[in-house]
């Protein structure tokens, strides 16, 4: 006798999780824009998918109870866009720079973690 055991599904990524990485990736090629004063857009762009990625990594953080160094290096880019907009605007670039260095921490967190 055969047991009919149903094919696991495939493990779904949350949406938070879907939300903050992809606002992430989009930050990174729309601040390449802004830092080059390519499109003139490009820095509320910038600004507001750093917000959205910033309350994401809240949300995150808050609902699994991990506060990490890559969520909070994912949060601090929200005082250069802060500075920026106080009209400092090498705040705008230390965001972006903050965002790689985030963005660094979490590649190489998944290359070294056991």
């Amino acid at each position: 006798m055969t047991e009919n055991i149903p094919p696991s599904s495939p493990k779904r990524l949350p949406w938070d999780v879907i939300v903050h990485s992809t606002a992430g990736v989009l930050c990174l090629i729309i601040g390449g824009f802004m830092v080059l004063e390519t499109y003139t857009w490009a820095v509320n762009v910038f600004s507001a998918l750093m917000f959205l990625t910033f309350v994401s990594a809240v949300a995150i953080s808050a609902t699994t109870g991990s506060w990490v160094r890559g969520h909070y290096l994912a949060m601090t880019p929200v005082v250069g866009i802060g500075l920026g907009y106080i009209g400092f605007d090498w705040g705008f670039t230390l965001a972006y720079g903050l965002l790689w260095l985030a963005f660094i921490h979490f590649v190489s967190r998944s290359f070294f973690q056991s």
